[in-house]
């Protein structure tokens, strides 16, 4: 819509142009704006009497009354320019003119407000005051200091004003009133000057609408009428014109009031009106007709999910928009997707689907719905469809473990005929469903690609191997709803390989019959044999296989009864055992064990090892049980081994093996061996006594008993002595730290903060800085060493000084601060009192360094290093000037003088006491008792009397106060 012209009636019916230009009255101001080119400009007002005094302006000739509606909130920064003219590109032609305004605001309607402006400003007591000019006091109006509802006002003599609202709110409304000082024809231009810069509102143009109202973007088809019948005056005829880019041609046969559009022809209309007494105006109207666009129905998508989550990012626009366009321009009509008709109908953007989109259900078919409209009105014309969204997702199956069994006696070697493949699809499936995935399974991986029926195995009966020992079987899982989303085993894949049908062959017996020889020291021929020393002579693969004892042929093949504890057996000379040899495949056969059992011979070794107590958990480990006092530690005395071998004739030492035990029991039945004898530890046997360890050595080759010895094991104590930590140490008052409670005579070494340096030698060290201090204690006769480690902390007496305090007095609420911000006072730790001159504490000790509600005088703070290093004293004054004294006797406010200055803290200083005449009463010094209420020995009245002192203090800074006090007597 482009305003040209509306009718008004002044008076008789007169038609007036350009109602833009303004109002004479308040009650009729008309809407004012400033569209996206930021610039107004419209025809002053000449001739219309001055209406007085409002707001900053003495007098208000030739008044335009607009109002203002915000359209987005935010700063408004007008620039009013008045002239005889301006040009197309708004610059000024001819002479300026002199213009004022005010304004007024914030309202919620247009109307009714007029009532309600403010004609005068106040001050902060609410009495009437001179209204400034913004010229003179940019901040006047925008602080509110005007303390009305004014917003802005200049009567300066210039042809150019600047007019401001801050803080406007979309949906307010604002007045404006404008005059024409000079009374001289011309244009006024009305530009927002921040509009579009950060921070700024815009004002709203739709209030802005002539008769044939705002301008319209309708589809094509659509039926139009305009109505040109005017608000006021008498129209006698009407004549309607088009411009379609050419310039304006008048409508044949259309003089109307009304005009009727029906042919799709965009373009501006305009209506030409005449009145009864021969006025004319016009009013104008952009009509736009835009193309209905076809939404096209694409395809559906039914995608197979690769990565298996039921998820997946289309792009819609790249692979979906071409289609719904078909031939229809992209740059014209664009296309958004909704999940829901009534969106997709309703433009509603806020639901408007991202692009790329991602489905929001795993595994989901959805209805898309695609919406086709005009680039430029997305809102006018447009059309839509729909099409399914189907995701499915790829399987994601289980690696399948290898199905392994052993030859049956009587097969050929590496072959099995009774393999059932379906007992493998729960495990392939895992968690996926039976009923929406299958599972085949082949002979070749081309097979398991393709399809499920090539080269494919029936795998519901038993099925035998073709490929003896070892054959590959291929697997394919593929999704009963969309059979292109199948996966199959490959050797490549990291999750999903093919697995093997195998078949293991039978372990191999060197000597179905073995003998085991057992010593005894007793002479009944029964002892406690351990079985698996025949397992050597089984098997050549004996260390890669399982042996299982039983006493009967029958038990052994049918794996029934099998002894309990065979390294623990109770035999008799002459005693058969059956043994099943396991292998490592969980194949077995069964063979015979003869037990014989006979006497043993003695070896004198008992050589016996020391070590030290060690610092760690029984176990050996580093743990928070770490114990170096529990008699536990680590041994080797491996060298026993060779040096009880030595003792044999030469001829057999290479066929002997010597064991070890900790218990007797243990080395007749050959069960629980010592390990490693490079690394035994006593567990089992704490403390510092020596202990046995037993030994037993047998003839590798037919198990015969060759003797039995023994040797020695005793943990030494470390160095007993104790430490405590953490300890402080005060840097003004040095210490030291030592090992306390020694058990012995000790040599020692200590050291500082992981330094391997040795500072010093003694039991005790005295200190000069803190830190992490290591002694270790060294038994001069073991060698055994102990380190404990002592934490000393520093700290130190505070120092402060004036600078460190800051002191609020001569207040309601008098405070002394002191600043320990940046750790001036110390590196210690400190808590804080308040002493006052007579040496009582006034507040004890306390975290916070701060006192307040303090009365004048003079106090000592009192700074305290918790680690106890000392105590720091400062002393302070308090100023505070009496409100009143009583001078009564009895010794409570009997004088009048200032509490907390003294001449140490003040050197200079005077006091003048002066009545309500001004007449000098006395004068006195900080360090006199002060006044008792006498003038030349006779005591004066209750009243007020005033004051007048100056204090200087050690650093220069002088102090003044003047006021007065009440005397006051009973």
């Amino acid at each position: 819509m482009k305003k040209t012209l509306l009718f008004l009636i002044y008076f008789s019916l007169i038609l007036f142009a350009n109602a833009q230009d303004g109002a004479s009255t308040c009650d009729a101001a008309e809407p004012m704006c400033s569209d996206d080119m930021g610039v107004k400009i419209f025809d002053n007002v000449t001739g219309k009497p001055n209406t007085g005094t409002i707001a900053c302006l003495s007098t208000t000739p030739n008044p335009a009354w607009f109002f203002i509606r915000v359209e987005s909130s935010g700063r408004l920064e007008f620039q009013i320019i008045q002239a005889q003219d301006f040009d197309a590109a708004g610059n000024v032609v001819g002479n300026t003119l002199d213009v004022d305004f005010t304004s007024w605001g914030p309202f919620t309607a247009p109307d009714g407000n007029c009532s309600s402006l403010a004609t005068t400003c106040v001050d902060t007591t609410g009495a009437p005051t001179t209204c400034v000019d913004n010229t003179f006091d940019p901040d006047y109006y925008i602080n509110n200091e005007d303390g009305t509802n004014i917003m802005d006002c200049s009567y300066s003599g210039s042809a150019i004003e600047s007019f401001t609202i801050e803080n406007a709110v979309a949906g307010e409304f604002y007045i404006l009133l404008i005059t024409n000082f000079q009374d001289s024809p011309g244009k006024i231009k009305l530009e927002q000057t921040n509009l579009g810069t950060t921070g700024a509102g815009e004002t709203d143009c739709s209030i802005i609408a002539g008769e044939l109202g705002p301008d319209q973007t309708v589809c094509d088809g659509t039926t139009i009428t305009l109505d040109g019948t005017p608000s006021t005056g008498t129209a006698t005829s009407y004549e309607w014109q088009i411009d379609t880019g050419a310039g304006f041609t008048t409508i044949a046969g259309e003089t109307g009031n009304t005009l009727t559009i029906n042919n799709d022809k965009s373009g501006t209309y305009r209506v030409i009106i005449t009145d009864d007494v021969g006025g004319t105006a016009t009013d104008d109207i952009d009509i736009t007709f835009l193309p209905v666009p076809v939404a096209n129905k694409p395809a559906d998508i039914n995608f197979c999910d690769s990565d298996s989550d039921g998820f997946h990012t289309f792009d819609l626009q790249n692979d979906v928009t071409p289609l719904v366009l078909g031939a229809q321009s992209a740059i014209q009509f664009e296309v958004v997707y909704f999940l829901s008709q009534t969106d997709a109908d309703n433009n509603n953007t806020a639901n408007a689907l991202a692009n790329p989109y991602t489905n929001s259900t795993a595994n989901s078919t959805q209805t898309i719905y695609a919406r086709i409209h005009n680039t430029s009105n997305p809102d006018t014309c447009f059309d839509t469809t729909s099409f399914s969204l189907d995701i499915n997702s790829l399987p994601t199956p289980r690696q399948p473990s290898d199905i392994v069994v052993c030859n049956d006696l009587g097969n050929p070697v590496g072959f099995y005929n009774n393999f059932i493949l379906a007992t493998k699809d729960n495990e392939i499936l895992g968690g996926l469903s039976p009923t929406q995935y299958s599972v085949s399974y082949h002979t070749t991986l081309a097979g398991a690609q393709t399809n499920a029926t090539t080269d494919v195995i029936d795998k519901n009966i038993a099925y035998t191997n073709i490929i003896p020992n070892e054959q590959v079987i291929f697997v394919r899982v593929e999704n009963s709803s969309n059979t292109s989303c199948s996966v199959a085993t490959t050797v490549s894949s990291a999750t999903f390989k093919p697995f093997k049908l195998v078949v293991n062959p039978l372990p191999v017996i060197i000597n179905p019959i073995v003998q085991i020889e057992q010593c005894e020291n007793d002479g009944d021929f029964t002892a406690i044999i351990n079985l698996t020393q025949a397992q050597i002579n089984i098997s050549n693969n004996h260390l890669n296989e399982t042996f299982k004892y039983y006493t009967s042929e029958v038990d052994a093949n049918t794996d029934n009864a099998p002894i309990a504890d065979p390294i623990n057996y109770n035999a008799t000379n002459g005693e058969v055992v059956w043994v099943r040899t396991i292998s490592d495949k969980d194949c077995f056969r069964v063979s015979q064990i003869n037990v014989i059992i006979s006497f043993a011979a003695d070896i004198m070794y008992d050589k016996e090892f020391t070590e030290c107590d060690d610092f760690l958990d029984a176990d050996g480990n580093n743990t928070p049980s770490n114990d170096d006092t529990d008699g536990i530690t680590n041994f080797d005395f491996s060298i026993a081994e060779g040096e009880i071998i030595n003792l044999f004739d030469p001829a057999i030492r290479s066929d002997l093996k010597v064991l070890f035990f900790e218990t007797q029991a243990d080395r007749d039945a050959v069960t629980n061996e010592i390990a490693d004898i490079s690394k035994y530890r006593n567990t089992n046997f704490p403390g510092l006594a020596s202990n046995t360890i037993y030994i037993k050595i047998i003839n590798k080759i037919n198990n015969n008993c060759t003797g039995l010895s023994k040797l020695f094991v005793r943990v030494l104590p470390l160095p007993s002595f104790d430490v405590t930590s953490p300890q402080i140490l005060c840097l003004n008052n040095l210490s030291s730290i030592e090992a306390e409670s020694p058990g012995d005579t000790y040599a020692y070494e200590w050291t500082r903060n992981g330094n391997a340096t040795v500072i010093g030698n003694n039991q005790t060290l005295n200190l000069t800085q803190g830190g992490e201090y290591k002694v270790t204690a060294i038994n001069t006769t073991t060698l055994c060493k102990r380190s404990r480690i002592i934490f000393v902390n520093e700290s130190i007496i505070a120092t402060i000084n004036q600078n460190d305090v800051s002191i609020i007095d001569d207040s309601d609420n008098n405070t002394i601060t002191i600043n320990n911000d940046t750790g001036n006072l110390g590196i210690g730790a400190y808590e804080f009192a308040l002493q006052d001159e007579n040496g009582q504490i006034v507040q004890d000790y306390q975290d916070e360094p701060k006192f307040e509600n303090l009365q004048g005088g003079i106090y000592t703070i009192l700074v305290r290093d918790k680690n106890n290093c000392g105590i720091a004293e400062l002393d302070v004054s308090v100023l505070e000037f009496p409100d009143f004294f009583t001078p009564n006797e009895d010794s409570i406010n009997d004088t009048w003088n200032v509490k907390g200055a003294n001449s140490l803290f003040y050197p200079s200083n005077s006091i003048y006491i002066f009545d309500r005449y001004g007449k000098l009463l006395t004068s006195l010094k900080v360090d006199d008792q002060g006044w008792n209420g006498t003038y030349n020995g006779n005591a004066l009245p209750s009243n007020d009397y005033w004051f007048n002192i100056e204090l200087t203090d050690r650093n220069g800074n002088v102090i003044t106060r003047k006021g007065h006090f009440s005397l006051l007597l009973d």
